[in-house]
């Protein structure tokens, strides 16, 4: 089943507007400005490897969100200090099913599943001034829906790399509907044996980009943001 055409050419726009990256500094770190000027404010710094969101350029500097002690922040770096996920070697997708799509490259496959969404298996909060609206699920932020039910969830992630499999663990995916499987991205850094496996989620109007780091055959962590 193919995503529609909407959803096609949002995912279009967001590539050409922002992108996932991890930090790459010469100095083992950098600095995060409140604005794209030099002698702006340094507000954080951020140690190599950290994950980050790019948005547009000021000159010579990047706008980026990025997560830090479970906080959602925003700031700017300078544009050469950091490595664009989208610049590791692709692994493409060679198999598309109705609920599964599978990305191979030599002696390694990724399989991406989801399935439908079962709220007899989940608790829901509702926001209190509009008891139709859902505020968190299982006592937890979500993403994929504006307030509403969630039809679709991600069924499993499955990482294999000759006869060694890991599959993502629950937390990794927990908190994240609708997903978008048929635009998922995987890039794979062969010198840190990294995986990046991101892809944008959505019902229409909750859409959100994901981007999962797999490390020496383990689950690191992921990013989550708006994107827009």
């Amino acid at each position: 089943m193919k995503y529609p055409l909407t959803v096609f050419l949002l995912i279009c726009f967001l590539h050409s507007f922002g992108q996932f990256a991890i930090v790459s500094d010469a100095d083992g770190f950098l600095n995060v400005r409140a604005d794209g000027q030099q002698n702006s404010k340094v507000i954080d710094k951020l140690e190599n490897g950290h994950l980050i969101y790019c948005f547009e350029k000021k000159g010579n500097w990047t706008n980026i969100d990025y997560t830090k002690a479970a906080k959602e922040l925003n700031g700017y770096v300078y544009q050469d200090r950091y490595k664009l996920i989208a610049d590791f070697p692709e692994i493409p997708i060679t198999k598309e099913s109705e609920n599964k799509i599978v990305l191979k490259k030599e002696d390694i496959a990724i399989t991406i599943s989801q399935s439908a969404f079962d709220k007899r298996k989940h608790k829901f909060t509702y926001i209190k001034d509009y008891p139709d609206q859902i505020e968190l699920i299982d006592n937890q932020r979500y993403w994929g829906t504006d307030g509403g039910m969630p039809t679709r969830q991600f069924e499993k992630i499955e990482i294999r790399t000759g006869q060694k499999t890991l599959e993502l663990p629950k937390s990794a995916l927990d908190g994240l509907y609708e997903p978008g499987i048929y635009n998922a991205v995987v890039n794979y850094d062969k010198v840190s044996d990294t995986f990046y496996i991101q892809m944008m989620n959505s019902d229409g109007a909750g859409g959100y980009l994901v981007l999962w780091r797999v490390e020496k055959g383990v689950y690191k962590d992921r990013l989550v943001v708006y994107g827009f």
